[in-house]
């Protein structure tokens, strides 16, 4: 466990940039030492070109081998463990910079799966583009207006999600109409998990029933919406468990619940452990 007051969080304006950043990894300097955990207050959106990397992304391991796409979406905790024979690029996009379309798919597909395996004609494209964007971005070239750096960047962007898209299309609801609101409450879910914790509350800011949204919920992604708030809720508890050394009442406190008592009784239902008992767990 980090031994810190909080999760370290890394943030695209503190290091000068306003939309984007594009980074092409360099292997010799990536290893578990120089990634450690933290969260980025923007989406990242890597293509690998060819290698393996490895890491950890909200207690989970992921590979990633040879031509594939990843996205991490913001808020969300992950640190690099190992590459080998890796080459890629990463974009880092300031939420602001992403359309409310592309945004909606991206957000789904952090969900379902973030990983996406290409072929070698993808990987071309993606290549290309990439470094087009990286040109577009490092040239002081007066040609290249934010316009087009900002036209470049949504070429970029369309490529990830026409990806992803493709991925969710197979596997979405037949039912239009609750795919939409259950993305919708997704992304609701996403903003407001501090401080909307009960169904109504999101029903109410989707103009829409509490069954109904149950019910559109439940038939797309399994679970009722009671579920879905839990899972957000107890996903950031027991990261600010595993990497900082906040108290259980100050965690408690911090995701909107005044009776610490109550919270701990959530976890322990929700994770099938105590909170201090999680956090004995995974102690590093």
């Amino acid at each position: 466990m980090n031994n810190s007051s909080s999760i370290p969080l890394y943030k695209l304006q503190e290091r000068g940039i306003a939309l984007f950043e594009v980074k092409k990894l360099d292997p010799a300097l990536h290893n578990s030492s120089s990634h450690p955990a933290h969260r980025d207050d923007n989406h990242l959106m890597m293509y690998q070109e060819s290698g393996c990397t490895r890491m950890m992304l909200d207690f989970q391991e992921i590979t990633i081998e040879g031509p594939a796409i990843f996205c991490i979406f913001p808020g969300q905790v992950h640190c690099g463990l190992s590459t080998e024979g890796t080459l890629a690029w990463v974009i880092a996009v300031n939420p602001v910079g992403i359309q409310d379309s592309f945004r909606m798919v991206l957000m789904e597909a952090s969900i379902q799966n973030p990983l996406v395996a290409i072929d070698a004609a993808a990987s071309k494209i993606f290549k290309k583009s990439i470094q087009l964007l990286h040109t577009f971005d490092t040239q002081s070239d007066p040609d290249f207006e934010d316009y087009t750096k900002r036209s470049m960047l949504d070429v970029c962007l369309s490529l990830f999600v026409s990806q992803y898209q493709n991925q969710i299309s197979s596997s979405a609801a037949p039912n239009l109409r609750t795919t939409i609101i259950t993305r919708e409450f997704r992304g609701l879910l996403l903003n407001s998990y501090r401080t909307m914790k009960s169904p109504s509350e999101y029903a109410a800011a989707l103009n829409i029933s509490t069954a109904y949204l149950n019910e559109a919920v439940k038939e797309c992604a399994g679970y009722p919406v009671s579920y879905w708030i839990h899972q957000e809720v107890i996903m950031e508890a027991k990261r600010m468990l595993y990497y900082s050394d906040s108290n259980v009442k100050e965690i408690a406190y911090h995701l909107g619940y005044a009776d610490p008592a109550y919270f701990i009784r959530l976890f322990t239902k929700v994770a099938g452990i105590p909170p201090l008992q999680f956090r004995k767990k995974h102690h590093r």
